[in-house]
């Protein structure tokens, strides 16, 4: 269309030239997209528009530059058509002088009337209606189209869809109107063959393709599509593999170079990065400087991260950056800066590190520019800065703030930068997110070996009401048991950095050949969350709970009785000594300490837990119950990618009051949770008369793990195994549970269990794990090498935690 215009505009300009040579009697001055061919002055009485039907005459006058009465040239006509072709309104345009009037004509370019898409399916309609320029009741331009035709081109190779062909058609209609036709040809997916690297050395492809969220197409990728090439993805998964090298030593680590060659053949892409690894180094002398009065350079040590001899991190030089800065901060010099100094020793492989302490330049937070979030509140991201309008100005608060936004699971992209603000002074800070969607529904289905089968549906929203706060209600069903609960929690109570929430929960328990009675359960708890470093935090709750136990009237009418009473109900787990109506009420805390760098594959870090809870703040129950976890992940070789846990864990109950505040139901009861090759429940003392489980008031397990990719198969499945080794003990029947259990007339230990019980238990054995598109997998064999020949056993065991 845009050639028809053009060359309209040459024959009106040809014929021009003749008329104009011909001298008649309307001069003409200028025509079409043209350049006029006139005497360099004249003046026009009255300017006159005709050809609009949408646009009145007062507006296309008044992107002219000629004024009526004032003198024009050939270089007035030239802007004033540039102007009213870049308002994109029209197709063509003539100006011409008639007489003492100036004549301009224009040529409305059609409305758009409707937008169609065909063919598409990747894409629905209303992604791509997001993505065009061209609306409905909006003006058409062909430009727009083309650029429209590109713009969903893109949209299909970022979605896997290089094949794609992409078209548009224009179809006229009555009353100068169009629709537009958008037809696309999606074609076949475009794969991800391979990730190839030349030049790694120290850690193989696997351990390298692992870093990346591009991956090689496999028979499940249609459930993840994280196998599309994407150009913007690939320079993201570069910055990670610059950021793994630099936290594992490698400070000189370059990437060469990144090719993806399309075999079109194929629609499969293969991808080579070639990179040079450099040298390992580690921390050499650590030195703090500071030109501040009053900073004691020796009394900051403690605040890094960096140590020597330790393996170079470029995160720990990071880390130290931002304690040395807020802790000299805190005394009074808000516009510090600190400046790290790293002198490499290429002969030992050390990197000496001086932090330079320095007064920064006195420069102030003039605003806070947010843009992007359409759904969060602006308040939302701005808690996440330690800093204000008026505040000091200070870089490492700004990148801390960054970290904070981003572990909020609620942006794709967080962007912060700097602009110069009114003054020389003032700094302007942006804030860039991009958000993704924050709400999940979920509903899920699977099978344990210990509990059957069993469904789920959940409904969790990260960001309700735009507000950054947490909402899940869910709800799971098994063939014994049903489970409700509702969670609800504000990350900054009454505008403070101390989270607050609840959660109600409900469940029932059904009689079952590992469980003699049912119960039902409806539990509700207030809980307060402090952050005490960016590693640790303390929670503080109270809760309570009210149960309700039935056991079957058969049972009950055999408590007590003596002689071969083997399948009924212990006399320590039937009334009075554990009564069927109790409550619970009480508070607690837990404080844990988490550094694990991933919480889906953890490789490295320690996580630590100590929580207790303290029941006599009403209702029936009172004791102390206290808990310590510790989990240690190291990497044992990077090359091979083996994995290290070392975990234990312990527990210990505190009866206050006496015996009435407390019941054997109570007790902590094992199995194969805790130590794997046992049932559930499947060892620990019991009653030497029924063998029913009585559980202990004190425990302690621990694993020994290494897990190791599988193989034969490739990394983007997701499955390793592990070798593993369990132990533990559980032991210590509450008073009134031994009294009820000899009342009975149960002593010594029996075939059927030893109410003395506190003897460890042991299992070796070999897992499979996948992590996959489904939820977590886990298929465990274990052989109990130190038992009790009363334990229950369950030597193999699997479990499916799903969504879909």
């Amino acid at each position: 269309m845009r050639g028809i215009f053009k060359t309209m505009y040459f024959i009106r300009v040809c014929l021009l030239a003749v008329a104009f040579a011909s001298a008649g009697a309307a001069t003409l001055i200028a025509a079409g997209a043209g350049v006029a061919t006139v005497a360099e002055a004249a003046v026009v009485g009255s300017i006159t528009v005709r050809g609009n039907t949408r646009m009145d005459s007062d507006t296309v006058k008044s992107f002219l530059t000629i004024q009526p009465g004032k003198s024009f040239s050939n270089a007035d006509i030239d802007d004033s058509l540039k102007a009213l072709f870049a308002t994109g309104l029209f197709a063509d345009v003539s100006i011409y002088q008639s007489g003492s009037t100036l004549i301009v004509e224009v040529d409305e370019n059609a409305t758009i009337n409707q937008v169609f898409f065909e063919g598409n399916k990747r894409l629905k309609d209303a992604a791509l209606t997001g993505m065009v320029q061209a609306q409905s009741r909006g003006i058409f331009s062909p430009e727009t189209v083309s650029s429209d035709v590109a713009t969903i081109q893109e949209a299909y190779n970022r979605v896997g869809r290089s094949d794609a062909i992409v078209s548009s058609e224009v179809v006229p209609l009555a009353n100068n109107r169009v629709n537009i036709v958008y037809r696309v040809n999606e074609g076949g997916k475009t794969k991800i063959r391979s990730i190839a690297f030349v030049g790694n050395n120290a850690f193989g492809a696997a351990r390298l393709r692992e870093v990346m969220s591009t991956k090689r197409s496999n028979f499940l990728s249609w459930l993840n599509n994280n196998d599309i090439y994407d150009p913007d993805r690939l320079a993201a998964d570069e910055e990670r593999l610059r950021r793994f090298y630099f936290n594992n030593g490698y400070a000189d680590f370059q990437i060469l170079s990144t090719s993806a060659v399309l075999d079109e053949g194929a629609n499969e892409y293969n991808i080579t990065i070639t990179l040079d690894e450099g040298g390992r180094y580690t921390f050499g002398n650590i030195a703090i400087d500071s030109t501040l009065s009053g900073i004691d350079p020796d009394a900051l040590y403690g605040q890094l991260a960096t140590k020597p001899g330790k393996v170079y991190s470029a995160k720990r030089v990071e880390d130290s950056i931002i304690a040395l800065t807020e802790t000299v901060a805190a005394n009074g010099y808000a516009f510090v800066e600190v400046v790290p100094r790293g002198n490499r020793n290429f002969d030992t492989g050390t990197i000496d590190v001086t932090y330079l302490i320095d007064q920064g330049a006195r420069t102030y937070v003039e605003r806070i520019v947010i843009v992007g979030n359409d759904m969060t509140r602006d308040y939302v991201i701005r808690r996440e800065f330690d800093l204000s309008e008026g505040d000091a100005f200070n870089q490492v608060f700004i990148q801390k703030a960054k970290r904070r936004l981003e572990k909020l699971g609620i942006f794709e992209r967080v962007d912060v930068s700097t602009r110069q603000g009114s003054g020389a002074d003032q700094v302007v800070v942006v804030v860039r997110v991009e958000e993704k969607p924050s709400g999940d529904f979920s509903i899920g289905g699977g099978y344990s070996s210990a509990s059957g089968a069993l469904g789920e549906i959940s409904f969790t929203e990260k960001n309700f009401m735009g507000r950054g706060q947490l909402l899940r209600v869910s709800g799971s069903f098994g063939e014994d048991s049903n489970n409700y609960r509702l969670s609800f929690t504000e990350p900054y109570f009454l505008g403070y950095r101390m989270s607050a929430g609840f959660d109600v929960s409900q469940s029932s328990q059904n009689a079952n050949t590992s469980s003699r009675f049912s119960s039902d359960t409806t539990s509700g708890t207030i809980r307060f969350g402090l952050p005490l470093t960016e590693e640790s935090g303390l929670s503080v709750f109270y809760t309570y709970s009210s149960s309700s136990t039935s056991i079957a009237s058969s049972l009950l009418d055999t408590v007590g009785t003596q002689g071969d009473v083997k399948g009924e109900l212990s006399a320590a787990l039937a009334p009075p000594n554990s009564p069927s109506d109790w409550t619970r009420s009480g508070f607690g805390y837990n404080w844990t300490y988490n550094t694990i760098d991933n919480a889906t594959t953890p490789r490295d870090g320690v996580r630590l837990e100590i929580g207790q809870i303290a029941y006599g703040a009403g209702g029936d129950a009172s004791y102390l119950r206290s808990e310590a976890k510790a989990q240690l992940y190291s990497t044992l070789s990077e090359e091979l990618d083996l994995v290290g846990l070392i975990q234990g864990r312990a527990g210990a109950t505190t009866i206050l009051g006496g015996n009435s505040g407390y019941r054997t139901l109570d007790n902590y009861f094992q199995g194969g949770s805790q130590i794997r090759g046992f049932a559930g429940s499947g060892f620990g003392p019991r009653d030497p008369l029924t063998g029913d489980a009585l559980g202990g008031m004190y425990y302690w397990n621990a694993t020994a793990e290494m897990n190791f990719p599988a193989p034969f198969l490739p990394e983007s499945f997701g499955v390793r195994g592990a070798l593993f080794a369990d132990a533990g003990a559980l032991w210590g029947v509450d008073s009134g549970g031994k009294s009820a259990i000899a009342g009975a007339g149960g002593g010594g230990a029996t075939a059927l269990g030893d109410v003395n019980d506190n003897a460890m238990r042991a299992s070796v054995g070999a897992s499979i794990i996948w992590n996959s598109p489904f939820g977590p997998l886990r298929f465990d064999y274990a052989e109990p090498v130190v038992r009790e020949k009363y334990d229950k056993l369950r030597r193999f065991s699997f479990g499916l935690s799903t969504r879909f």
